[in-house]
């Protein structure tokens, strides 16, 4: 007796060990890094329920709205900032090897095998990834995990309740996170193989049919508003749905390099099962029903190239590794064990690179790496230095990759900010604004590379304003609110008026106009195009020559400036350049329809004499 009560101990404070071990690394340093894109998004809805239901700016509705209503919670209690966004995830994310475990104990009948299964996912890269971040998926898995566990239950004892259990726990899964219908279609299919009872597989399907109901009401409410939903109008689905070679070979990449050796282990355990079933085991048989999600891999690349579909895979990977490494004999069993959990340790604490969604690199958000983790809490650090560094009376401009930053939330309720102000720089041009600093956020070299550099020539950054994501540049000199004339973007002004004048016909007053944007800002192409145009149209020749070769030099609508160019030309008399000219216009836009008739004339015009 007092053996077992030993033993019992012994597997308990496994499990505990397990569940400090998951909590670390999904904890671990959680505030360091700040809130990315897929995070700002559900913050929004946490500070404005209505949301949910009404599209406003670049937010769309969404019927998976359990996330938003439990994260109000520590939203409250912490601020909007990265730890409120972050805690349900955590926990959600270390609690799921419960049911894992328990899903693999019920399936294999081996506790050995439950907790291989269980300390594989406290260790896995893409698990410990998304479990920190502020994000739906991980809690819509945890309870997909626990609905598989009254699934099995209500397999073994036929259980009403147990049903029910399944049914619900379903049910939050898919109003945590729509992408838990992958979890959901699996089951449709599974059922028919799981329940060889027709009374049971009727109470079975059932139940999965009632569990849709709640996410079914809240799309039809939406829907019934006239509101666009969040996941129908997202570019990947609207614009590119359909099979596609390069998302499935992305996909496949992903799940290579998330899953690594684990895939290989859980490859040899499904051909163990295979083999078995093959060999007349009916308990083998029902474990190839969890194959079926395998099917994602294929469905997926239909949408998109994304990576936090592949939680769905969990149960199904870690089911058959930890069949493969049970079956080992001895000591090599715990040896082949800790092997595997020695690498996919490694690999969530030295990271998995990530593709990113644009065209910038920001490490601290797009790699699994835990060790990457800054120190400290930039959102909140940051937000106390600007305050004690200014007024109230002073202005702050964010832009970059601002959207629904935590910085910018706790700022704005004691400071004057200007959100996402890439126009709003204008305001650097007259001193009284009183704009004190500029704020990026993420990784604005490459996202806003024109505005980070005029920031480079013009500010300096405090050193002892660095904070992990975030760029921070003090617009005063000598301690003077200064005027900064050419004041980034401060020429779209000048590029408006300049095209009502050109509405007007007021063709003087329009050129004034483009060359004051022009000398604020000679990239801009708007500006560029119509001086050309306007020079020729005027008879302005040497100053048309001057701009169509800037244009050209600079890239900016080289078939169009060659285009003027040539009318120049020929205007002058030089027919010869004016050729040269359309021809050069022609190889950059060969279907520019005004430059084939320009050309065709001139050619005439040539012949003729």
């Amino acid at each position: 007796m007092n053996s077992c009560r030993k033993h019992l101990w012994q597997f308990a404070l496994v499990w505990l060990g397990l569940l400090g071990l998951a909590v670390a690394l999904r904890a671990y340093h959680l505030t360091g890094f700040i809130c990315n894109y897929d995070e700002a998004h559900w913050l929004l809805y946490e500070l404005d329920k209505r949301l949910l239901f009404d599209a406003l700016r670049s937010s769309r509705p969404r019927p998976d709205l359990l996330f938003s209503l439990i994260a109000s919670v520590p939203v409250r209690v912490f601020g909007p900032n990265e730890l409120a966004l972050r805690l349900w995830p955590v926990l959600a994310g270390s609690f799921s090897i419960f049911p894992l475990g328990t899903l693999i104990f019920r399936l294999t009948g081996q506790r050995v095998a439950a907790l291989i299964g269980a300390a594989l996912l406290a260790v896995l890269p893409l698990h410990v990834y998304y479990s920190a971040h502020g994000i739906p998926d991980a809690i819509a898995l945890f309870f997909g995990l626990c609905a598989l566990v009254w699934l099995m239950r209500a397999r073994e004892t036929n259980s009403l309740a147990s049903f029910i259990g399944m049914g619900v726990f379903l049910a939050l899964a898919l109003l945590t996170k729509a992408t838990a219908l992958y979890g959901w279609g699996f089951l449709v299919v599974a059922g028919y193989f799981l329940f060889e009872n027709s009374r049971q597989r009727r109470t079975f399907y059932a139940a999965l049919g009632l569990s849709v109901v709640p996410l079914a009401l809240v799309t039809a409410a939406i829907l019934l508003r006239g509101q666009p939903m969040a996941f129908l109008h997202e570019p990947g689905v609207t614009n590119h749905f359909g099979p596609s070679l390069t998302r499935l070979g992305l996909h496949l990449r992903s799940v290579i390099g998330f899953y690594g050796v684990l895939l290989l282990v859980a490859g040899i355990g499904a051909a163990r099962v295979g083999v078995r079933a093959a060999g007349g085991s009916s308990a083998d048989r029902q474990l190839l029903v969890w194959l079926l999600p395998v099917v994602n891999l294929v469905v997926t690349p239909f949408f998109r190239d994304g990576h936090v579909e592949l939680l769905w895979l969990i149960p199904s990977v870690c089911l058959f590794a930890a069949v493969a490494l049970a079956a080992l004999r001895g000591g090599w069993k715990w040896l082949g064990a800790g092997a595997v959990l020695a690498i996919l340790l490694m690999r969530s604490l030295d990271g998995v690179s990530l593709p990113y969604p644009g065209p910038a690199l920001a490490a601290s958000d797009y790699t699994t790496a835990v060790l990457d983790r800054p120190v400290g809490w930039p959102s909140r650090d940051g937000a106390r230095w600007l305050t004690s560094h200014s007024t109230p009376d002073d202005t702050m401009l964010f832009t970059g990759y601002a959207f629904t930053d935590p910085l910018l939330l706790e700022l704005r309720r004691f400071r004057h900010v200007i959100p996402n102000g890439g126009e709003s720089w204008e305001l650097l041009r007259d001193p009284a604004n009183r704009v004190r600093y500029v704020v990026f956020t993420h990784d604005y070299h490459a996202y806003v590379p024109s505005l980070a550099r005029y920031a480079d020539a013009h500010f300096a950054q405090p050193a002892d304003a660095q904070f992990p994501g975030y760029g921070i540049y003090d617009c005063e000199k000598g301690g003077e609110f200064v005027a900064y004339a050419d004041a980034y973007n401060s020429s779209a002004r000048y590029v408006r008026e300049g095209i009502e004048f050109l509405q007007r016909h007021q063709l003087e007053s329009a050129v004034v106009a483009f060359e004051t944007a022009w000398k604020m800002n000679p990239n801009e192409p708007v500006t560029g195009v119509n001086l050309a145009l306007l020079y020729y149209e005027l008879g302005r020749d040497t100053d048309g020559i001057t701009q169509c070769e800037r244009n050209i030099r600079s890239g900016i609508e080289p078939a169009i400036s060659y285009g003027v160019l040539g009318q120049i030309r020929e205007r002058q008399g030089d027919l010869a350049a004016a050729e040269a000219a359309y021809d050069q216009s022609l190889i950059v836009d060969p279907r520019n329809q005004t430059t084939v008739q320009l050309l065709a004339n001139l050619q005439a015009r040539r012949s003729a004499k």
